[in-house]
């Protein structure tokens, strides 16, 4: 029995090298799977948040056409805000809601907004938002 264990494999100091490759791989997978779980779960939430404080606020107000008021500005941009408020509350389909994000993108690809787009965006979301309670 002595004998047995004097020639079993003795782990040399060289043989540590792959240790670190392996616990940063599964590191960096365990980051990558928690991370797609977090988009999988808040996914339409991230989307939301994006949509209203990048493309909403900056892009899309920015581009309106310089004749319309301030008030008329506010309007469009707080009726947009609303809609996808309305589309996390699930009071929106989601059909409804990625449709006007594509319209949006369609819209914003001149950077320029015309009247009428702005109205079919209001019409569009009269017609898709969220129903008023009665």
């Amino acid at each position: 029995m002595a004998m047995a264990a004097e020639t079993a494999a003795q782990a040399k100091p060289g043989d540590r090298k792959g240790r670190g490759f392996f616990l940063t791989l599964i590191i960096v997978s365990g980051i990558v799977i928690l991370g797609l779980a977090v988009l999988f779960f808040k996914g339409k939430d991230f989307f939301i948040f994006t949509w209203q404080k990048f493309v909403i606020e900056k892009a899309l107000v920015r581009a309106l056409p310089p004749d319309y008021t301030v008030e008329e500005v506010e309007g469009i941009r707080r009726a947009l805000l609303d809609f996808y408020d309305a589309g996390g509350r699930h009071e929106v389909p989601d059909a409804a809601l990625y449709g006007m994000s594509q319209g949006i993108k369609a819209i914003l690809a001149d950077q320029v907004v015309t009247k009428q787009e702005a109205e079919a965006l209001m019409a569009f979301i009269k017609e898709h938002g969220p129903k008023p309670s009665q």
